[in-house]
């Protein structure tokens, strides 16, 4: 039987419903455990970006319910919201890092933001740069890094304050498939890691290509929003 330190992320009957009376989702219910990577594969237009902005509550659902870590994100107010999403890895497309800081300086500079110094900062930056694989290339300047590697940089980013989950919207679009493989090492490495990550894609052969069952499939119908 799951507990509630087993779940990540649990959507129920989740709605949404544009301005223009359109139903983007209808009903949509899954859940993250802590130890899966699950992926939301639909077109452009199915509402994939729109599941990730509602998870972080950057966007409010017609109706439904979603948990992050066991809590309703949708009932907190906005200091407990704030604490709420430093649990939340995030890397959008295009992925955000700093192109003339060194590899272990983009982490650093995400935790000082967050006001994360001394022993658990330190701890923060190892295993963000171990899960990554990235340990021997901190020194390098971001600029300096291919494609995939930039990619992956993003996510350490992303995980270097040890988040519940991390959201990572299209991390394989426009990559070759060694770059993908390299994204796909580091999603797998994380999860490993005790993070779990929701990963949105346009390709329904991705995840079967590199062996994942249907169970880690969020199929999206083609819909209105991207």
């Amino acid at each position: 039987m799951l507990g509630t330190y087993d779940i990540a992320i649990q959507v129920s009957e989740l709605c949404f419903v544009t301005e223009e009376g359109v139903a983007v989702f209808e009903d949509l219910s899954f859940t993250l455990l802590r130890d899966e990577i699950k992926f939301v594969v639909g077109p452009t237009l199915s509402g994939k970006t729109l599941l990730l902005k509602l998870i972080l509550r950057e966007l409010y659902p017609t109706r439904g319910q979603i948990l992050v870590a066991g809590r309703n994100i949708l009932r907190l107010n906005s200091r407990k919201l704030a604490k709420l999403r430093e649990r939340i890895g995030y890397v959008p497309y295009p992925p955000v890092i700093l192109p003339h800081r060194t590899v272990e300086e983009n982490l650093r500079f995400k935790l000082r933001a967050l006001g994360i110094k001394g022993e658990r900062a330190e701890e923060g930056v190892e295993k963000a740069l171990s899960l990554t694989g990235f340990g021997p290339l901190k020194e390098l300047l971001a600029y300096e890094l291919g494609e995939g590697e930039k990619r992956v940089l993003a996510m350490a980013v992303a995980i270097c304050n040890d988040p519940v989950v991390l959201l990572c919207d299209d991390p394989f679009r426009e990559l070759s498939p060694s770059d993908q493989a390299r994204v796909m090492d580091a999603l797998r490495s994380i999860r490993n890691g005790g993070i779990a990550s929701l990963v949105t894609t346009d390709d329904l052969r991705l995840p079967r290509r590199f062996g994942f069952p249907d169970e880690a499939i969020l199929p999206l119908r083609p819909g209105v929003v991207a």
